[in-house]
């Protein structure tokens, strides 16, 4: 499998995953928010209940002391109101649904508060609804304000009831607290999975593709402006240079000197000795060229066997020197291969940029001349002018 198709799986399966991990995080903060208002509804409730045991005590006591049959009549229907209020608040919350029909998951805890001792609120909330039946199924009379079942409807309002449905409120608080706690965790749980997810991509994915993106690109610039054989600029990175380096000359009144090399007799090197040792010679005459000019200097293979030479910022007289000393250096030099050794020299054009140059191709003819004029004059030469 190719490392496209590689980088492209890995890119399909962490798209997968990190969509699977934001699903599952949406479907968690949802049912965090639905059990905030689970909390909120629930302790609503038990706040209600609360009102309306007080309600229901406080129309019992105005019926208690109404001597108007009208009036208690009219307070009667309030009551049966408040109790049926009452009642189905406390269903809703025996049978764990809400007012949207959602089902509430109670602990054993809060189980225990309806059903377990000390707190008994099923039992004390039918006994509330029991002793306010039996106070309206009793025949009015003057007594009736002191009578055993308001007394004890009075009693539960103010403590036993109410303490429990204050417990329950506690404890359901504290529940949803602990689930939504674990949920958020969760999440972050979640949420710093794809983060690691996503790090771990950047490192293992990204990275390397902007890498080899890099090394593709600065591959595409050597076969465009280097020459692969003698690993120098070729023609058109050259030219290109050399235009440049004219044009600010112009600019910055700056000088400098092109050198045009050929090496000598190349072809009876080739044919003598076959290509390879020509190449060779090449390759060696690039990295004595390298060696032996400055940094800022510019190298470049025009073709076949000659080269070009930018001297920045240079005289003549420099360009000359440079010039007899990468001469002298490569006639020196012994090219050896399993086949053959030869030694070979160059003839060596030099010309500085005039101001009578309207651009660089005329510095470069200029340079070309004097290379063939060495040629012509017996090889192994400087010329320039």
């Amino acid at each position: 499998m190719t490392a496209g198709k590689n980088y492209q799986r890995i890119y399909l399966t962490t798209f997968v995953f990190i969509a699977v991990l934001i699903t599952a995080s949406i479907i968690i903060i949802d049912y965090i928010a639905a059990e905030e208002e689970r909390m909120v509804e629930v302790t609503d409730i038990g706040g209600r209940q609360r009102m309306l045991s007080e309600r229901t005590v406080h129309l019992l006591l105005e019926y208690a002391m109404e001597n108007n049959q009208e009036a208690r009549d009219h307070i009667v229907k309030l009551m049966e109101l408040s109790l049926q209020k009452f009642d189905q608040a406390h269903q809703q919350l025996i049978r764990g649904r809400l007012s949207d029909g959602e089902v509430v998951i109670f602990s054993d805890s809060i189980d225990n508060i309806f059903f377990d001792e000390p707190e008994y609120l099923d039992l004390k909330a039918r006994i509330f609804i029991y002793n306010t039946r039996e106070v309206l199924d009793r025949e009015w009379s003057p007594d009736l304000i002191s009578s055993y079942y308001l007394k004890q409807l009075r009693e539960a309002t103010k403590q036993d009831l109410h303490s429990s449905l204050d417990v329950l409120a506690t404890q359901y608080t504290a529940n949803s607290k602990s689930r939504i706690t674990r949920l958020r965790v969760i999440v972050a749980i979640l949420l710093g999975g794809i983060v690691v997810v996503l790090c771990g991509v950047g490192l293992l994915v990204f990275n390397p593709m902007f890498k080899r993106i890099e090394a593709q690109e600065q591959a595409l610039h050597k076969l465009a402006y280097i020459d692969p054989l003698a690993n120098c600029h070729n023609r058109r990175s050259f030219l290109a240079i050399a235009n440049t380096t004219f044009e600010r000359s112009r600019r910055y009144k700056h000088t400098f000197a092109i050198l045009f090399i050929d090496i000598d007799r190349f072809k009876a090197i080739n044919d003598n000795h076959g290509h390879a040792i020509g190449d060779k010679a090449i390759k060696e005459m690039t990295r004595i060229c390298l060696e032996n000019i400055r940094d800022s200097d510019i190298i470049g293979r025009i073709g076949g066997d000659e080269f070009g030479i930018i001297l920045q910022e240079c005289g003549l007289e420099y360009a000359i020197q440079t010039a007899e000393k990468l001469r002298k250096r490569i006639s020196d030099h012994i090219v050896s291969s399993k086949s053959a050794t030869i030694k070979f020299s160059i003839s060596v054009g030099a010309a500085t940029v005039d101001d009578s140059d309207t651009c660089v191709d005329d510095t470069m003819k200029r340079a070309d001349k004097n290379l063939y004029k060495a040629k012509r004059t017996g090889r192994n030469l400087v010329i320039a002018a």
